[in-house]
């Protein structure tokens, strides 16, 4: 079957002449060169468009080359993010536990207040006469000095520095009574209050 096909083929090329041969050369010579000159104006006239092409194809390679190394960068300082955020948390919960004691202890009702006014009292009650009580918050400041965790707190201790040195005042104001005049029943509270001092020394 292949020499069929070439038979026609040969049969062809016996009866073509060699001038036509070679003006057939020619004629295909010409072809090729119509054919490179339209290839150059081709390129020649959309050579903006390819430069403008290669320009934007950088431009992507480039813009997409920041963009990863962006994405590495946060990668990278992720963990550094989450642990400043983790801290952030836990100073905000401390600032709002002391923003709390802090409302806390300025409310009147609390009773740090009432402590805090103790030395004052003790103050009122010896000058009124009111030795009883003058007594008792004394003694109440000794209690307060046996209790060694409340005793750390400089504000308990303070109070009760100012009510057991106190008792000093409040002895010797007792003892004022007697250069005085005094009836019986007064001398009698003047000496059982003198006596609870050398009691419960």
């Amino acid at each position: 079957m292949e020499n069929d096909i070439q038979l026609p083929i040969e049969n062809d090329i016996r009866t073509i002449g060699l001038e036509q041969m070679r003006r057939e050369r020619v004629l295909l010579a010409s072809e090729l060169k119509s054919i490179e000159s339209q290839i150059s104006d081709l390129a020649f006239k959309n050579y903006g468009t390819y430069a403008d092409a290669g320009r934007a194809t950088h431009d992507c390679s480039k813009t997409f080359g920041g963009m990863r190394e962006g994405t590495e960068d946060l990668s990278a300082r992720s963990e550094e993010l989450t642990n400043a955020f983790q801290d952030f948390r836990k100073k905000a919960k401390l600032l709002a536990a002391e923003q709390e004691l802090i409302q806390k202890a300025l409310d009147k009702s609390n009773p740090l207040w009432e402590l805090l006014s103790l030395p004052s009292k003790m103050d009122v009650c010896i000058r009124a006469g009111y030795y009883d009580l003058a007594y008792s918050l004394t003694n109440y400041g000794m209690q307060l000095h046996q209790q060694s965790q409340l005793i750390k707190n400089p504000l308990i201790k303070k109070v009760s520095d100012r009510l057991v040195e106190a008792r000093s005042y409040l002895l010797e104001m007792l003892f004022n009574k007697f250069s005085g005049p005094l009836d019986l029943a007064e001398s009698i509270k003047v000496v059982n209050n003198t006596n609870k001092f050398w009691i419960f020394r």
